[in-house]
C-alpha cells in the first residue's frame, strides 16, 4: 500500500467529534465538513431532541426521569440519508422539523440530562459509528461518547452570535422566534449542560480550538478541514504498514524472553485472552493507562502489551531486596500511591521522552468491588505535559485467578484505541485539563468494561 492510499484508508476510519455550546455552529460545520471530507454525518443532540419529541407526544412528564428513560430506552430511532442530508426517522416517520421546535427546544436539556437517557443516545451512537468515517457533532462527543477520537474540535461564539445563528436555522424549516426568547433558551441550556453531574460540557483535552464568533461558514470549515487532512496524514504515516517494522516494538533479549514466558504462562494455565492488539500498530511511544484489581495485574497487563513497558510499583512492594531487585528488572518505577512525588514524576517524563513506554495504574490503589474508581489527575499531567498517546487497557479476572484456572471466569486484556493529546508547556497551571483528560481516559476503560460483559 504506497502513501496515498494509506492515507484514504485512514480517512475512510476517522472519527472526526465537533463539540461546543448551543449555537456555535457544530451543526452546520459538522455536515459541510463531513460532506467535503467524504465522511457520514451524525448530529447527536438532534437524537435527544428525537426523545424530547417523543416524551411531549406521548404527554408524559419530562420531569419524570423514569418515564423518560424508558421512552429512551424503547424508541425506534434511525438514520437515514436523504438527498445528501442525513435525517432521523422515529417509528418510520421522518421528525426533521418537528425536534427543531421551541416547544422542544425548551425542554431537551433536562431530559437530557437523566444518566439512563445519556446511556440509550450513546449506546446507538457508537453503533452507528462503530466502523468509522464519521463526523460526529454534539456537546460531549469528545469526551465522553468518543473520547478515543482521532480528532477532536470545540467550537465557541459571543452568545448575540449564537442566538442569531440560531434564529437563521429555525427560519430555514418555517418556525420563527423572538430573539430574546432564543437567548434565554441558550443561556439556560448553557448553564444546564455546564453544571450536569453526568457528562457536563467541557472541552476535551487535546482538541481545537475555534472562535467561529468573526468566521464565515466557509472560513471555519476550511479552517478545520486543513486541520483534519493535515492529521489524517500525520496519522496515516503513524501507522505501521503490513510487513513493516514497528521501531518501538523492540525488546531487548531479557525482555523478550520474560515476556514471552509470562505470556504464554498466564495463557496456558488460566486462559489469558488479548484483544486490541492492532490499536498499538503505530509508529509512537504510548502512557498505558489500566484498572487495577490485584497484585497480578502488572505482570499480566504487561505480558499481553506488544511493547517494552515500564510500569509503576508501590514503594511497600520494594522494602523485600529481592523481590524489589526482580521487578526492577522488570522495568519497576517506585512511587507513594496517595501521591506521586516530582522525583517520580520526572522519572516517568524522562522515560517517555526517551521514546520508551510506560504503564501506569491511575486510580492509585486496587479495587475491592471490580468497579473502577476515580482516575489520579497526574495521568492526565504526565500525558499533557509530554504529549504522549495514552492507550486505555481493561484487565478483567486477574482478582479471580482460581476462578480463571478452572475456566469459571475469563482472565482477559482488552487494548483499547489511543487517546490523543498534544505537548503544552505550562501544564501545571490548567489543572482542570488533567482532571478532564483522566475522567476521557475512565470514560474509555468503561466503554472497555461494558464490551468485556458482553
Amino acid at each position: 500500500m504506497n502513501r496515498d492510499e494509506k492515507i484514504r484508508d485512514s480517512l475512510e476510519r476517522l472519527v472526526v467529534t465537533i463539540d461546543g455550546p448551543a449555537g456555535s455552529g457544530k451543526s452546520t460545520t459538522a455536515s459541510m465538513l463531513a460532506d467535503r471530507l467524504g465522511l457520514k454525518y451524525l448530529d447527536t443532540g438532534a437524537m435527544y431532541r428525537a426523545v424530547t419529541w417523543s416524551v411531549l407526544q406521548q404527554g408524559i412528564d419530562p420531569e419524570s426521569e423514569t418515564d423518560v428513560t424508558r421512552v429512551a430506552e424503547t424508541m425506534e430511532l434511525e438514520l437515514r440519508t436523504i438527498n445528501g442530508k442525513a435525517t432521523f426517522f422515529l417509528e418510520g416517520k421522518n421528525i426533521d422539523t418537528e425536534i427543531r421546535s421551541s416547544e422542544v427546544s425548551r425542554y431537551v436539556s433536562p431530559v437530557s440530562r437523566y444518566p439512563g437517557v445519556r446511556r440509550a443516545m450513546v449506546k446507538l451512537q457508537r453503533m452507528i459509528t462503530k466502523d468509522g468515517g464519521v463526523v460526529v457533532e454534539g456537546r460531549d462527543t469528545g469526551s465522553v461518547v468518543f473520547p478515543f477520537a482521532h480528532i477532536k474540535v470545540f467550537l465557541v461564539a459571543e452568545i448575540s452570535e449564537r442566538a442569531l445563528r440560531r434564529r437563521k436555522q429555525l427560519e430555514t424549516i418555517g418556525i420563527e422566534q423572538d430573539i430574546n426568547e432564543i437567548t434565554e433558551n441558550i443561556l439556560e441550556r448553557d448553564r444546564i449542560d455546564s453544571s450536569r453531574d453526568h457528562s457536563p460540557l467541557v472541552r476535551p483535552v487535546g482538541s481545537i480550538l475555534v472562535d467561529t464568533s468573526n468566521l464565515s461558514i466557509d472560513e471555519q470549515v476550511s479552517m478545520i478541514e486543513t486541520e483534519v487532512r493535515n492529521e489524517n496524514e500525520r496519522l496515516a504515516d503513524l501507522r505501521v504498514g503490513r510487513g513493516e517494522k514497528n521501531p518501538f516494538g523492540a525488546m531487548s533479549l531479557y525482555y523478550r524472553i520474560s515476556h514471552f514466558l509470562v505470556r504464554w504462562f498466564f495463557k496456558l494455565i488460566f486462559g489469558l485472552r488479548i484483544t486490541g492488539s492492532e490499536n498499538l500498530e503505530f509508529k509512537e511511544n504510548l502512557l498505558f493507562a489500566s484498572n487495577h484489581l490485584s497484585y497480578a495485574d502488572p505482570p499480566i497487563v504487561g505480558c499481553a502489551l506488544n511493547r517494552e513497558v515500564w510500569f509503576v510499583a508501590k514503594k511497600e512492594l520494594f522494602k523485600n531486596r529481592l523481590f524489589a531487585w526482580l521487578i526492577r528488572t522488570y522495568h519497576a518505577i517506585e512511587i507513594d500511591r496517595e501521591e506521586i512525588s516530582r522525583k517520580s514524576i520526572k522519572t516517568i517524563l524522562g522515560i517517555l521522552r526517551k521514546g520508551m513506554s510506560v504503564l501506569m495504574f491511575p486510580e492509585g490503589t486496587r479495587s475491592l468491588d471490580g468497579d473502577l474508581g476515580e482516575l489520579k489527575s497526574g495521568l492526565g499531567f504526565v500525558a499533557r505535559l509530554s504529549g504522549t498517546t495514552i492507550i486505555p487497557v481493561y484487565a478483567s479476572g486477574t482478582n479471580e485467578l482460581k476462578q480463571c484456572f478452572l475456566r469459571r471466569k475469563k482472565l482477559e486484556v482488552r487494548i483499547g484505541p489511543p487517546i490523543r493529546v498534544r505537548a503544552e508547556g505550562g501544564a501545571e497551571s490548567r489543572k482542570n485539563d488533567n482532571t478532564i483528560l483522566s475522567s476521557m481516559v475512565r470514560q474509555a476503560l468503561r466503554i472497555l468494561k461494558d464490551e468485556a460483559q458482553n
